[in-house]
């Protein structure tokens, strides 16, 4: 029986990501499953801070004024973007992607990826380093765990660091 591995990510993945995907899934026979949410929303507040805690202040003066907002159909477009150029990379190792979604909500993706998944699972969330929300526990991939009650490796993009 082939196990199910589930991605979701906030942006393209580079080659060391699918690198340690593809190593930490195990042996062949993996069925690769692609989640990238669209949620153009992100709250002000979170956002400003998750800029000022690395220093970012441009990033967070724009945050502020209202520069970073992004339309639904800008969101769409990114993260279709990111989910084409994520496939890309599993392919250039030889791993095809099965399900390819872009959804309003991960965690609602998640929920039907789950549903249909054989054998053993595993989830797997690469994102930037959110500051507020990985502090307290408050984005996707911790709220996929608390919903679903399904374990989600959780790591930075372009890093092999764990958030825990």
């Amino acid at each position: 029986m082939p196990n199910t591995v589930v991605v979701m990510t906030e942006d393209a993945l580079l080659p060391i990501d699918v690198e340690h995907i593809v190593t930490l899934a195990g042996p062949d026979g993996t069925d690769v499953r692609l989640i990238v949410p669209s949620e153009a929303r992100r709250s002000v507040v979170t956002s400003f801070l998750d800029h000022l805690a690395v220093l970012d202040l441009k990033e967070a003066w724009e945050d502020l004024t209202g520069a970073n907002d992004v339309s639904a159909d800008q969101a769409l477009a990114t993260a279709s973007e990111a989910l084409a150029v994520s496939v890309q990379e599993f392919q250039k190792v030889g791993v095809e992607v099965t399900t390819a979604t872009v959804a309003d909500d991960v965690v609602v993706a998640l929920t039907a990826e789950l549903g249909t998944a054989e054998g053993d699972v595993q989830v797997f969330a690469v994102t930037q380093p959110r500051a507020v929300e990985d502090a307290f526990h408050r984005g996707w991939a911790d709220r996929a765990e608390e919903e679903l009650g399904v374990a989600v490796l959780h790591f930075y993009r372009g890093t092999s660091y764990l958030e825990a």
